[in-house]
């Protein structure tokens, strides 16, 4: 029987296990750390209005029981000194109990860009509840883009904001939610899983730029090894910017952990970037 790419991708992460590395001590490190990686991103249909938009971007917070209230509240406070135009927040909002939704939301509903908050959901939110965490970020005035779409416009010039459900937990008809949205018009996806970018491949579907989270960068990270429980689950985009021919892609490190809440050699990620129009470069 062959399998098709997303059935690989699920099949894969449920064969892995999560390791044991709580007697590092390192937990308390991640509260106190937190790296912002300014990235400049070329874009050769960028329109000339959005020359220069910003987007901060954070994922994979998993407010719970290690990732606490002052924790976030300092995450929030960060991403609002980098003044972005945008806020793109890409899945995973809880861990271990749905009634941390609410309480994320609202710390949430601090984030100040200048245009807007988008955010999609990751699959530690439909293990939880999707309906709740939705909500509570839909409280906090954060659209959220299940697949959906959103356009946004300056002075007659379009740039499309794409939102996709999760790659383990969703069933995203790419081609349907591309349908209305004119070829030659600029695509940024927002993708929890950024293994999506093979989904787009696959379906002859574009997208500029996706943003995307899920794999925390490998969370612990050994040197010349890096992270081996990655290169089991298959992943091809682990961290930072890529390219798939024309499409590129940034995958955060995030700014929680699952499992142990430890980080090893990987500090959790706030990212900035700066649009600019021009050919691709990575």
């Amino acid at each position: 029987m062959k399998l098709s790419r997303r059935q690989f991708i699920k099949l894969s992460a449920a064969s892995i296990t999560t390791f044991g590395l709580g007697g590092l001590g390192l937990g308390m490190w991640l509260r106190t750390r937190v790296e912002v990686s300014k990235v400049n991103v070329n874009l050769p249909r960028l329109p000339e209005e959005f020359n220069g938009l910003t987007i901060a971007h954070l994922s994979d917070i998993h407010h719970g029981p290690f990732i606490p209230a002052d924790y976030l509240n300092r995450c929030v406070e960060i991403a609002n000194s980098l003044n972005p135009d945008l806020i793109a927040l890409t899945g995973d909002f809880t861990f271990g109990a749905k009634a941390y939704s609410e309480p994320c939301g609202e710390i949430l509903s601090g984030l100040k860009p200048r245009i807007g908050k988008f955010a999609v959901l990751g699959n530690h939110d439909h293990y939880n509840s999707a309906g709740r965490v939705t909500r509570a970020l839909r409280q906090a005035r954060i659209t959220v883009l299940i697949d959906d779409k959103e356009r946004l416009e300056k002075r007659g010039e379009k740039l499309w904001l794409f939102g996709v459900d999760d790659l383990l937990m969703g069933k995203t008809d790419l081609v349907k939610l591309y349908n209305d949205c004119p070829k030659d018009e600029m695509r940024i996806t927002l993708s929890h899983n950024p293994d999506f970018l093979g989904e787009y491949a696959e379906k002859q579907q574009h997208t500029d730029f996706m943003l995307s989270g899920h794999t925390h960068g490998g969370q612990i990270r050994f040197p010349i090894l890096g992270a081996p429980h990655l290169k089991l689950l298959g992943h091809e985009y682990v961290m930072g910017l890529q390219r798939r021919n024309t499409m590129q892609i940034y995958t955060t490190r995030g700014i929680g952990t699952v499992g142990p809440p430890v980080r090893f050699l990987c500090p959790p990620e706030i990212v900035l970037y700066t649009l600019r129009r021009g050919e691709i470069t990575v």
